[in-house]
């Protein structure tokens, strides 16, 4: 493995026979992909002839085979006295997606156009958009991570198609797939590259059964899996109709059948497995057989050799962004500012209710007056009137 220093200048230095240890991660929760590299450091060895690394300086990771298959840039550094290695951390350039903001309003566009105004807004190539065909009528987006509307997009194409989808930076660029990409030529075997093996199963997440509502609270109707709820028992899930997107499908998005398994392999390395993959695996020990997805890779080069860490899962997941519509925000923004007011009233009183408050004070001092003056009055007699001056007698 190969890696380069590229500095802003546009100069390129070739640091491997100086860095002892290379990590390269990723995960399908955390969308951007790092390096962590160790960096020989001799600050008072006048024969150690490095290059500098600044915070903003560049990294690039070659494979002889695969070309470069990271490119990323380095967001923070340090710096010490002491004689060794300091670890180094790039990202690759989904961070910029990840840690930017955004604020729009879409009308009538698919999940792949907004995409691409996101990244032309904040100069982001673009390698691929799986193209939904999905028209989004309205998408607001208040001050988001511009990461968080890319996958909101296609959260919107993923309750219509009932595809999932994960976005990943490949060969310089944004590239949006539909989850379905697998390992080619390549099985995980106990006899070829496992070192090690591991497997747990939860069923906390399991839902096999999922009634709809509509919008005004009223079951319309139901999905479930029989052959869950008989090894299982019932697990049920509430959804509420959306406009625009089948209520049948909705609801069969939700649906989880099986129990959560968390499978572990330690293996020789193939580049290949990356996060968001299908890899086949072969594992007597852990019963493992068939395809499975990748749920995070972690791949480590030191002293000449390629270890993977790789967590699979049976089901593939999607990171989906659900976001709120123009009329639930308004209707929301209409029962805080009622609620707000309610409460200012409450604590401080508005003029017209004081104004009301001391007329009932009013009222009840001339009556308790009238009351007591009438047995002593003769009905030909004029009362007498007073003057009320806002004190109690």
């Amino acid at each position: 493995m190969k890696i380069n220093l590229i500095k802003d200048t546009g100069v390129i230095y070739n640091i491997t026979n100086a860095v002892s240890r290379i990590v390269w991660k990723g995960s399908a929760s955390e969308a951007a992909r790092s390096v962590d590299f160790d960096y020989i450091n001799a600050p008072y060895d006048n024969t150690v002839n490095l290059p500098g690394i600044s915070t903003g300086d560049y990294i690039s990771l070659e494979d002889s085979k695969e070309s470069e298959i990271f490119f990323g840039q380095i967001f923070g550094i340090e710096k010490s006295s002491q004689t060794g290695t300091i670890s180094f951390t790039a990202y690759d350039m989904m961070k910029h997606l990840l840690e930017s903001t955004g604020q729009y309003n879409f009308k009538n566009l698919t999940a792949e156009a907004i995409v691409a105004q996101v990244c032309a807004d904040i100069q982001v190539p673009i390698r691929h958009l799986h193209p939904t065909g999905v028209n989004i009528s309205s998408m607001i987006c208040d001050k988001m991570k511009m990461y968080d509307i890319v996958m909101a997009a296609y959260t919107k194409a993923h309750h219509i198609t009932g595809d999932k989808y994960f976005a990943m930076i490949y060969k310089r660029g944004l590239g949006v797939y539909k989850t379905e990409w697998a390992v080619k030529g390549f099985t995980l075997s106990e006899d070829s590259n496992i070192y090690a093996s591991s497997i747990s199963e939860r069923m906390d997440d399991i839902k096999n059964k999922v009634l709809i509502f509509d919008d005004k609270g009223k079951q319309i109707g139901e999905v479930k899996d029989d052959g869950s709820i008989k090894k299982f028992g019932i697990f049920q899930e509430i959804y509420s109709k959306e406009e625009g997107i089948d209520p049948t499908t909705g609801a069969k998005n939700l649906l989880k059948i099986k129990p959560t398994q968390a499978i572990k392999i330690s293996a020789i390395g193939d580049i290949n497995c990356l996060s968001c993959y299908f890899v086949q695996v072969k594992d007597t020990a852990t019963g493992l057989s068939g395809k499975y997805w990748i749920a995070s890779d972690s791949h480590t080069f030191e002293n000449g050799t390629h270890k993977m860490e790789l967590e699979l899962r049976f089901d593939r997941l999607m990171d989906t962004k659900d976001i709120k519509e123009e009329v639930e925000k308004k209707e929301e923004k209409k029962e805080a500012e009622k609620q707000g007011k309610g409460k200012a009233e409450k604590s401080s009183g508005t003029p017209a209710k004081k104004k009301s408050k001391q007329k009932e004070v009013l009222e009840s001092v001339k009556k308790a007056v009238k009351e007591q003056q009438a047995p002593a009055v003769p009905k030909s007699a004029k009362p007498e009137r007073k003057k009320y001056t806002g004190m109690m007698e």
